[in-house]
C-alpha cells in the first residue's frame, strides 16, 4: 500500500494495542485490577471502535532549480601586419643644376670644368642631334633650349623627325628658326655608319648644313666628331667611327664653305682607341653625364680659347676674342 496508508493503519493498530492494554493492565503487585466477571462483561459486550483516520499529508515541495548556463563567447581578433619594405635603390647622378639665370652649381670634373666663359659661349649655342647629343638635355648639362635631339637620328634621316622645342614638335628647320641660336653644333654619326658609306655620309651632311645655312645665313655651323665606343661591343668598330670622321673633317677643312670641324672624341678615348670606361653610359655606346663635361670642355677649347668665336653669353659674360 502507498506511504499514507500505511501510516493511518498502524496509528489504528496503536490505539487499539494501548487500549486493550489498559484494560488489561495490573498493578505493580502484578495483580488483575478487574476481575474475571468484569472482564467477562467487558469481553462480551460488543465493541464500538472509534476508527480516527488520520491523513498525513505531505506536501511535496517541487522545487524548480532554474540553472543559468553563461556561455562565454570569445572573440578572438587577430591583428595581421604586413610589413612591405620597399627598397628604394637610388643612383646618384652628378649632373649640373640650373635656374633661370643659368647659375650652375656643378662645373664637371676636375680639368674639364666649364667656366663661366664657357658657359656664355655655349648659352647662344644650339646642339643638334641623336640620342647621344641628348644626353646634354637629359642630364640637365645644358637648359633645354640649347639642344635639340631625339634618338635613332642621323644625317640620313633627320628631316623626316621632330624635335620637343617650347612644349610642342617641330622639325628641325623650324626649330632651329624659333630658337635662333649663334652657333649650331650638330652631333651625330652613329646611326649613319652603318646605313650608309662615307661618301653618302659626307653628302648628306652637307645637305643638312647648306639647308640650316640658308635659313640662319648669320649662324655659325660645326660638325662634331662621332663619339667612340667601347672595344668590347658589337655595334661597330672605332676604326670605322674614325674613318667616318677623317672623312667629313676632310671635306669641312677643303670645300670652302665656312663650317667648322670639332674633335670630341680624342679625350673620352683610353689607351687602346676606345671609350673610356668612366665616361660610359653602361652599354658602351651612350656616354655617361661626366662624358659630356669632357666633350663640351674640349669643343669649348678649340673655340674659346683660341678666339674663333667672341661675344657676350645670356649670364652676362664675355667670351672669346674679337671675332664672333
Amino acid at each position: 500500500m502507498s506511504h499514507l496508508r500505511k501510516c493511518a493503519f498502524l496509528t489504528v493498530m496503536f490505539s487499539l494495542v494501548m487500549f486493550g492494554a489498559a484494560a488489561c493492565g495490573k498493578d505493580d503487585a502484578g495483580e488483575s485490577n478487574l476481575d474475571s466477571n468484569l472482564f467477562t462483561e467487558i469481553r462480551d459486550l460488543p465493541v464500538t471502535t472509534s476508527l480516527t483516520t488520520t491523513t498525513a499529508t505531505t506536501a511535496s515541495e517541487t522545487t524548480t532549480e532554474t540553472t543559468t548556463t553563461t556561455t562565454t563567447t570569445t572573440t578572438t581578433t587577430t591583428t595581421t601586419t604586413t610589413t612591405t619594405t620597399t627598397t628604394t635603390t637610388t643612383t646618384t647622378t652628378t649632373v649640373v643644376t640650373t635656374t633661370s639665370t643659368g647659375v650652375y652649381t656643378y662645373n664637371g670634373p676636375a680639368g674639364h670644368e666649364l667656366t663661366d666663359t664657357y658657359r656664355a659661349f655655349l648659352s647662344n649655342t644650339v646642339f643638334v642631334g641623336d640620342s647621344i647629343c641628348s644626353g646634354l638635355r637629359v642630364y640637365k648639362i645644358l637648359p633645354d633650349d640649347n639642344c635639340v635631339a631625339v634618338g635613332n637620328v642621323g644625317a640620313r634621316n633627320i628631316f623626316d623627325y621632330t624635335f620637343p622645342v617650347r612644349g610642342n614638335e617641330f622639325g628641325v628647320s623650324y626649330s632651329l628658326q624659333l630658337l635662333s641660336p649663334r652657333y649650331v653644333v650638330f652631333s651625330m654619326g652613329m646611326n649613319d655608319i652603318n646605313m650608309t658609306t662615307q661618301e653618302q655620309f659626307v653628302t648628306n651632311y652637307n645637305n643638312l648644313l647648306d639647308t640650316v645655312h640658308s635659313l640662319l645665313p648669320d649662324a655659325k655651323l660645326y660638325v662634331a666628331s662621332i663619339t667612340p665606343i667601347s672595344n668590347d661591343v658589337d655595334f661597330s668598330t672605332n676604326d670605322k667611327i674614325d674613318s667616318y670622321n677623317a672623312a667629313i673633317r676632310n671635306d669641312l677643312t677643303t670645300n670652302g664653305k665656312g663650317y667648322g670641324y670639332l674633335d670630341v672624341a680624342k679625350d673620352l678615348k683610353n689607351a687602346w682607341n676606345g671609350l673610356n670606361m668612366q665616361y660610359s653610359g653602361g652599354d658602351g655606346i651612350h656616354l655617361a653625364p661626366e662624358a659630356y663635361y669632357v666633350y663640351l670642355h674640349q669643343i669649348c677649347r678649340q673655340l674659346v680659347d683660341t678666339g674663333l668665336v667672341a661675344g657676350q653669353g645670356k649670364n652676362g659674360v664675355w667670351y672669346g676674342g674679337t671675332s664672333n
